[in-house]
């Protein structure tokens, strides 16, 4: 894990050597809410952490904390907690991700950017059924948005 947290970082600022920084907030927090769409898994009555069914009605909470290198490059560490719900199996559960990525961002404009995400993640239960060793619960982290920027400090972002 740290090998892969290193190589991430040493690859962000090896990028973002030569560019200039342009006016954009060096740290920032996101507060995260959704529905999430892209995590399978489900509390099963093996509790091994695999997934008994389609999840629907996931329910997510987060933040990140980031750090732009410039104005097209930032790196992130996150934490989301999911509310899961089966339908297959009337059962409910709570996971926390927690992540590290690099991000990317078009600007298209001032006000409204592009943005793409790519980093690993990890998950473990939370409410004390086991799913499994949270090392054996790794994975690839991506995404893509977009960014309107409200103000100066705030903005709206929607990914997927």
């Amino acid at each position: 894990m740290k090998k892969i947290i290193g190589i991430i970082l040493i690859a962000a600022s090896t990028l973002a050597i030569g560019d200039e920084m342009y006016e954009v907030q060096p740290i920032y927090i996101n507060i995260n809410t959704g529905i999430a769409t892209g995590y399978s898994f489900t509390n099963n009555s093996n509790n091994d952490g695999q997934s008994s069914g389609a999840s629907t009605n996931n329910y997510s909470l987060g933040a990140n904390l980031g750090f732009n290198i410039n104005r097209y490059l930032a790196t992130e560490v996150g934490y989301n907690q999911l509310w899961l719900a089966s339908s297959s199996s009337n059962s409910s559960g709570r996971v926390g991700i927690e992540d590290i990525a690099v991000k990317g961002t078009i600007p298209l404009g001032n006000i409204f950017s592009l943005y793409g995400r790519a980093g690993v993640a990890g998950y473990q239960n939370v409410d004390g059924n086991s799913a499994g060793n949270f090392a054996n619960n790794m994975g690839v982290l991506y995404g893509a948005g977009a960014q309107w920027a409200l103000s100066k400090n705030w903005s709206l972002r929607a990914e997927d």
